[in-house]
């Protein structure tokens, strides 16, 4: 199965039991958002895979994780090949496979506007209004599409950008809280803390030393 989360989208899963083998990919850079839009991966997606087919991005996979391991200099470019025909093989086995977990209409519009709106103070009936649905109908689409309440996505988007802030620029946690759509800083560090067990300094902290 694979599943494709774009950046910024608040997510969580978990095994329910001990056979998961999990391989994962974070691609960035520049071209990345238009690439991986022209191969259709623009939107959450879930899908089987044809476990017969899934020799050729194995091998992708493992060429790229070799090439970044063996070469510091040349290995990301390297990589950056092995992934774009990664992708291209993941696009042509979405197509052709079945099963695809489809998401709501009224979920991805939700959630595109809560991209552009968590900063703000954004409520429940707005969010309702822009995804074209009533609030009790979009809370159960949520609850079985994302396991989560609308309002409480959107706190899981504010931590994401959150996180992104601290990792990449040198912000104050006041000033990380205040762009992000907390109300001060104090309830941002215990609402951080609530979600990622540690606090805004020592996240920090961690990204800094990798």
């Amino acid at each position: 199965m694979s599943f494709f989360i774009p950046a910024g989208c608040p997510h969580e899963y978990y095994s329910t039991d001990e056979s998961w083998d999990t391989h994962w990919i974070k691609p960035s850079g520049k071209s990345c958002p238009d690439m991986l839009k022209a191969l259709g991966f623009d939107k959450p997606k879930i899908f089987l895979l044809p476990k017969e087919e899934i020799t050729y991005l194995d091998h992708c996979f493992r060429c790229m994780h070799e090439a970044l391991l063996s070469d510091k200099v040349d290995g990301n470019f390297r990589a950056s090949g092995y992934l774009y025909s990664f992708f291209i093989e993941l696009s042509r086995l979405a197509a052709k496979g079945k099963g695809s977990v489809q998401i709501a209409p009224a979920v991805t519009k939700a959630i595109a506007y809560i991209d552009e709106n968590y900063m703000k103070q954004t409520g429940l009936e707005s969010i309702s209004k822009a995804a074209g649905v009533s609030s009790q109908h979009l809370c159960r689409l949520f609850r079985q599409t994302l396991n989560c309440r609308p309002m409480e996505y959107i706190t899981k988007r504010k931590v994401q950008a959150a996180k992104m802030l601290l990792a990449e620029t040198q912000k104050t946690v006041d000033q990380i809280a205040e762009e992000t759509g907390f109300c001060d800083s104090s309830y941002f560090c215990k609402i951080f803390k609530r979600f990622e067990s540690i606090t805004p300094s020592q996240f920090r902290s961690i990204e800094q030393a990798l």
